[in-house]
């Protein structure tokens, strides 16, 4: 077995998961994450992320980017929407393989960023004009959704035409 203390190092949540979707391994920031005190080694990660009792992807429908990296031999990651307390927090979750000399992969380094405050959603609601859908800051001005993400992530936008809308305005 190898040893895997540096992850204690690590400041964001990290833990390493075998086939089985068992944690072998889980630095302190993973356990303050899921607020707990106890051993998680030998626990399924899903049971202790979200308190599931079966695998993210049957529960959510999303893909997990664990089994993903098994599957695949590539880092994969997700975005997954839960609510603690009333509040809703959104994280990236991303995962790695690690290749072993042989190229096979017993193991994957499963890593939490919390993007709740990042994306302005750390109160939970966002407010929303019904009629326009233009998004109320913590000032109170009124924004389109562009600028809103804009302010709040730095993204910028390309515009086009999803298939729905192409259809109907081919109609008119």
């Amino acid at each position: 077995m190898k040893n895997f203390n540096l992850i204690n190092h690590i400041q964001t949540p990290v833990a390493i998961i075998d086939k089985n979707m068992t944690i072998i391994e889980a630095n302190n920031a993973y356990k303050q994450r899921n607020d707990l005190h106890k051993k998680v080694i030998g626990t399924k990660c899903f049971n202790v992320a979200y308190k599931f009792n079966q695998p993210c992807c049957y529960k959510t429908g999303n893909d997990c980017p664990v089994t993903q990296s098994f599957k695949t031999n590539k880092k994969a990651s997700a975005i997954h929407h839960f609510w603690i307390d009333n509040h809703a927090v959104v994280e990236e979750v991303t995962s790695a393989p690690i290749i072993e000399d042989n190229g096979d992969v017993n193991y994957v380094v499963e890593e939490f960023r919390d993007v709740t405050k990042l994306l302005g959603l750390n109160k939970g609601i966002i407010s929303i004009c019904s009629y326009c859908k233009k998004l109320r800051d913590e000032g109170g001005q009124w924004l389109t959704c562009e600028t809103y993400i804009q302010n709040h992530t730095g993204a910028n936008f390309s515009h086009g035409i999803c298939d729905n809308c192409n259809t109907s305005l081919l109609k008119k």
